[in-house]
């Protein structure tokens, strides 16, 4: 894989993660709180699987990894 093709399948990642976030919150302001609670654990099994892949191409090529996402530099630097 060249870096070119792990960052468009980050983007890709990143707004399929943004939709589950929708249909999350869709489902806390439609669903009673009990079926909201079966359904939402599924929802977050599958941002947690996205995210494994993103750290897998993270991993692979660490210049494409979110600014938002990098840690702070040590003081002085």
């Amino acid at each position: 894989m060249d870096r070119e093709i792990a960052l468009r399948i980050d983007g890709m990642l990143m707004g399929v993660q943004g939709n589950l976030d929708g249909i999350a919150h869709y489902m806390k302001n439609n669903l009673s709180d009990e079926e909201y609670s079966n359904l939402v654990t599924l929802i977050g099994s599958s941002m947690a699987a996205l995210f494994d892949v993103s750290q897998s191409l993270y991993a692979m090529f660490p210049d494409i990894v979110p600014a938002e996402l990098r840690p702070p530099f040590p003081p002085g630097k």
